[in-house]
């Protein structure tokens, strides 16, 4: 029982998430950098290029609107995502089960893992932690896109409860007109 106790309290200490401060925008850029070095190596094809998306003025403003949430290990910034409720105009031609308020549903973009811990878990308990975060902010749901290239992210998101809603063609500058699973999940 006490061990229980324990391995809880380092878990915890291990996966809670905090909103990025002016001072972590160059570690998470790094980390976005190195996140950007390692698909581009695999057959992901994200698209991202940071100096388009997820670029400095993406960080910039995410951190300065207190919408870039990180997740430390051993001190560093082993993670990161952006919440906010705002999304690309094709999102309102989606049939989501949850569709108003607006303002009650969260957006997650950008979520990223450092490469050496991509596999570990550690994007399940940041998205634990967001979830548990946007229903303290009073959210209902959260919607987000993944492109159809990215298995590995769409499978993170089914693995914990988010439902495939529709499948689009959605235009991003970084990437142009491309295929994106639409997905969803009520809090």
């Amino acid at each position: 029982m006490l061990s229980e106790i324990f391995f809880s309290v380092i878990i915890m200490e291990h996966t809670n998430i905090e909103i990025a401060a002016k001072q972590d925008e160059k570690e998470i850029l790094e980390l976005y950098r190195a996140v950007i070095e390692k698909v581009n190596m695999s057959s992901v094809l994200l698209g991202w290029n940071i100096e388009i998306y997820p670029d400095e003025i993406f960080v910039e403003t995410a951190v300065s609107n207190g919408e870039m949430f990180i997740m430390r290990e051993n001190g560093r910034i082993a993670a990161a995502a952006v919440v906010n409720h705002t999304v690309n105009p094709e999102y309102d031609s989606i049939d989501w089960k949850i569709k108003e308020p607006k303002d009650k549903i969260a957006t997650i973009h950008a979520l990223a893992v450092i490469p050496e811990k991509q596999g570990s878990k550690m994007s399940c308990a940041m998205l634990a932690d967001i979830e548990d975060h946007c229903r303290k902010n009073g959210d209902i749901a959260i919607h987000l896109d993944v492109i159809d290239t990215n298995i590995p992210a769409y499978k993170l998101y089914s693995r914990n409860g988010y439902k495939e809603v529709d499948r689009i063609r959605m235009y991003y500058e970084v990437v142009g007109t491309r295929e994106f699973w639409m997905m969803e999940h009520i809090l």
